[in-house]
């Protein structure tokens, strides 16, 4: 017999294959998540830099972000900083992204403040920052237009 017979004498019969929950979710047509669970899972973390920040004596290996702690007016003047690139709908620009990202990590983040991070964060590292605001700021909108009533 050989390795791979031995192997295949060994799988139990008649078992059904494992689906994800995406998969069941497809099947069944319902979200796997709502929009508030989603932006839940990324309104507050760390990422690991691949460039770490030095500040004077400190080296910042990681940034801690939440972005509960931003008032709206702190929001509001992130993104002010860029042109939207939807006249219709408001998406964020990349700028707009790290932006709110710097700010948010900022208050997290003893002796950086939001330029600091803005200025000194490797591109890698800005990659992640962009994303991870962008998705939150695009979640923000879809769960708060759920929350939202006409009349």
């Amino acid at each position: 017999m050989s390795e791979n017979e031995t192997i295949q004498a060994q799988e139990p019969k008649n078992q059904e294959p494992e689906t994800s929950k995406a998969q069941e979710a497809q099947t069944k047509n319902t979200p796997i998540m709502t929009p508030f669970e989603a932006v839940q899972k990324i309104t507050k973390g760390k990422i690991k830099l691949f460039k770490p920040i030095q500040d004077g004596d400190k080296v910042h290996e990681e940034l801690n972000y939440d972005f509960n702690e931003l008032t709206g007016w702190e929001l509001a003047r992130a993104i002010d900083g860029g042109e939207s690139r939807d006249p219709f709908a408001k998406n964020l620009t990349d700028t707009q992204a790290l932006s709110l990202f710097a700010v948010a990590a900022a208050k997290c983040t003893e002796g950086l403040d939001e330029r600091d991070i803005k200025e000194r964060l490797g591109a890698m590292d800005a990659i992640t920052a962009i994303r991870t605001a962008t998705l939150f700021f695009n979640g923000s909108l879809m769960a708060g237009s759920m929350n939202t009533t006409n009349g």
